[in-house]
């Protein structure tokens, strides 16, 4: 298999092994040119280059959580480490049965629900789109009890 098709296989399937000097982060932000803001776990902030091999591979967006390896010289760039791994959820599952996932929140407050707590929150209209070009006409108790009565004495 030629080194082009192994990539995205290893990025997809593998878990990432954390070495010593990689720390988890998680992404606040793209600033453009593959130039990603993000936060570690105690709240520091920095931003890393997106390495070209992930570039057309995998999208990094907000809210993910990758493993950043930082620059060991001060450049004078504002740069500060690459991107080493982009994290999936599966691969957060394993890290938090390794008891090594420093983030206490998980994945999301949705992706880390049971399936109970789904269940439970697929029956509440609090989280269906609501288009706010139309007026939202609603009846009162009082109207349609009294078309109900004006019905029933026809």
């Amino acid at each position: 298999m030629s080194r082009r098709k192994q990539v995205p296989t290893d990025i997809l399937t593998d878990i990432p092994e954390l070495e010593p000097g990689q720390r988890f982060a998680r992404v606040l932000g793209s600033r453009g040119k593959n130039i990603h803001e993000i936060a570690f776990p105690d709240g520091e902030e920095l931003l890393v280059n997106l390495p070209p091999k992930f570039r057309s591979l995998v999208w990094v967006k907000r809210g993910s959580y990758v493993i950043i390896e930082p620059a060991e010289e001060e450049d004078k760039t504002k740069v500060g480490g690459d991107i080493c791994a982009v994290l999936f959820p599966d691969h957060i599952k394993k890290y938090k049965q390794q008891g090594i996932w420093p983030f206490g929140d998980g994945i999301n407050a949705k992706d880390a629900s049971s399936d109970e707590e789904e269940e439970e929150e697929s029956g509440s209209d609090d989280d269906l789109f609501v288009n706010n070009n139309r007026p939202i006409i609603e009846e009162s108790e009082s109207e349609s009890e009294s078309e109900e009565e004006s019905e029933d004495e026809k």
